[in-house]
């Protein structure tokens, strides 16, 4: 990831502009970067702060937003930006993460340019390069998809990073950031202890945690272990439990009304987390099931006329869903809602009841 410095802010002409989208979309066609405006360099090294003055900051930060947002074809998500005080005033960090849809184009004024970045800075890449960046959404899916059938595979072998019950079935829920799949990102172990709380295992009234190869691990304690949480250090998580299916007088069967709340709760926590520690979306979600062969979705008989049939398979993996952007208000009701009528497809429901058809959340009403 590269990291650039300006001493004076994008000024308002047309050229002006187009640098600023230059600088943006050639930073989300490779790697990804960040940018601080306010710092004097000297060959790419900063030397001294040079703090903006004589301007409104946040005026100034919503004038380069609206530039970009309209100004990258298509827009670049994850993209943030932000004041940061320092002594003698503010300087605007920037920070634009790798992209998990390139090519991103110039379309500013009838411009319809991409950019590509190298160490020398920014370039028109080459017929073959943009051949390369039109394949690499389809790239990142899979080696995001191929991360995850790997981890599931470990986790059915007994080599999860915490010893579980596997033998109960395990409900497992991935979450991927693409743009950081295999861009070198590293997150400081510190950083995701700070961030605990958030990456509470699904289902849990407590856990404990340690540091592992892999990153940050946080677990239930007692004898057994019946899930964990594992935070890798490219900012993908991990997160299992063994009891989401109830054994009921020697039926095994899924909570119907209880599943989706613990997983509403839990993605909303896990996304915040990720968040904070600066993961870059668009992130994957996949939500899987082992043990599942022989399984039922416990529903309430007054509300279904004939019970649903059992599942006859040993693995049930829903398809995967693509979170675009991190929300300000913490809700991921209608991502729920979109993985639990994949579930209850598999059980011969047309979709989830406890949500409305907007997917949002009603409950048992």
């Amino acid at each position: 990831m590269h990291l650039e410095f300006k001493q004076a802010t994008y000024g308002t002409s047309d050229g002006d502009k187009k640098e600023l989208l230059k600088d943006i979309s050639s930073f989300a066609n490779t790697l990804g970067g960040h940018l601080v405006i306010g710092v004097e360099e000297d060959n790419g090294t900063a030397i001294a702060l040079s703090p903006l003055s004589g301007m409104d900051v946040d005026q100034e930060l919503l004038r380069l937003e609206n530039i970009a947002r309209s100004g990258v074809e298509p827009p670049v998500l994850g993209l943030r930006m932000k004041r940061v005080a320092v002594t003698g005033g503010d300087v605007i960090a920037m920070h634009v993460p790798r992209s998990y849809n390139p090519p991103h184009r110039v379309i500013f004024r009838n411009s319809n340019r991409y950019y590509a970045r190298n160490s020398a800075g920014a370039y028109e890449p080459s017929l073959e390069e943009l051949r390369r960046l039109f394949g690499e959404q389809r790239t990142i899916e899979e080696q995001a998809q191929t991360f995850i059938e790997e981890r599931l595979l470990r986790i059915q072998a007994g080599d999860a990073p915490m010893p579980i019950p596997v033998e109960k079935g395990v409900t497992v829920m991935h979450l991927v950031p693409l743009p950081d799949l295999g861009a070198g990102r590293r997150i400081e172990i510190p950083a995701m202890r700070e961030q605990h709380l958030a990456f509470m295992p699904m289902g849990a009234s407590g856990m404990s945690w340690r540091v592992n190869l892999d990153g940050f691990n946080l677990f239930r304690g007692g004898e057994v272990c019946n899930g964990y949480t594992q935070v890798f250090r490219d900012g993908s998580l991990e997160a299992t439990s063994t009891s989401m299916i109830a054994d009921r007088d020697g039926r095994r069967l899924l909570p119907s009304l209880a599943i989706p709340e613990r997983f509403i709760q839990s993605l909303s926590s896990y996304i915040g987390g990720l968040r904070a520690l600066e993961a870059s979306p668009p992130v994957l979600l996949r939500i899987s099931f082992t043990g599942m062969n022989g399984v039922r979705m416990g529903v309430d008989p007054m509300r279904v006329m004939d019970e649903p049939p059992s599942y006859e398979r040993e693995e049930l993996r829903l398809p995967h869903t693509v979170i675009s952007e991190y929300r300000d208000d913490g809700n991921y009701e209608q991502v729920i809602a979109e993985q639990m009528d994949f579930l209850w497809n598999a059980f011969d429901f047309d979709r989830c009841f406890y949500f409305d058809e907007d997917g949002n959340w009603v409950g048992g009403h």
